[in-house]
């Protein structure tokens, strides 16, 4: 039997092929899925020698290159392609290399730069808000200007605010995380904690 290709045909297999597309983009369409981090902040390492060392109490040497910043980072993802690209936004409040309040508040975007086995290392950038207690109030600070002040606040605004992050699964939907700020050229801030994923 010889089939014939006629109009009324061809327009039965395209009606059969729209109608599966609904099935095939639904196969299609990634999964999204949700982050929620929360992690202990922190260490910061100073990549510049600090003119004011004697300012930091928590300082691990006398010249303040390492210093314990006390606080925590949260942080929500929303996957957007799959489980590999995401969007994230982190509040991070925590007493900073002078012991005061101080913080950031930062929305980007995130992708997997490796992934192996249980270890994946994610980076990250998007802009970020730092703000501090005003250290003009602390006896023997000098204002270098990097910071901009409002009433008693000092904040700086980056277009390209970043991290890296760590993470090793340790069950199916809970890993281990470390994150990686490069505060450049300034110093490096370091917090570890858990990312939940659901």
């Amino acid at each position: 039997m010889i089939y014939q290709v006629t109009l009324p045909n061809m327009l039965l297999w395209l009606l059969l092929l729209l109608l599966q597309l609904p099935a095939w983009a639904q196969q299609q369409e990634p999964v999204y899925k949700n982050a929620v981090t929360v992690k202990f902040f922190g260490l910061s390492t100073h990549l510049k020698e600090s003119q004011d060392p004697k300012l930091f109490p928590n300082r691990l040497d006398k010249n303040g290159v390492f210093v314990l910043n006390l606080g925590a980072i949260v942080g929500y993802e929303r996957f957007v392609l799959q489980d590999r690209v995401s969007i994230r936004a982190e509040q991070g409040l925590y007493a900073d290399c002078a012991a005061e309040l101080a913080g950031f508040t930062h929305l980007g975007f995130r992708g997997i730069l490796f992934r192996s086995g249980r270890h994946s290392v994610n980076g990250g950038f998007g802009p970020t808000l730092v703000y501090r207690k005003d250290w003009n109030t602390l006896e023997g600070y000098g204002d270098d200007g990097y910071f901009n002040r409002h009433g008693q606040w000092q904040y700086r605004f980056y277009w390209y605010g970043g991290e890296f992050e760590y993470n090793y699964k340790l069950k199916q939907d809970t890993e281990l995380s470390v994150n990686l700020v490069p505060g450049l050229p300034e110093l490096i801030s370091v917090g570890v904690g858990l990312r939940r994923l659901f």
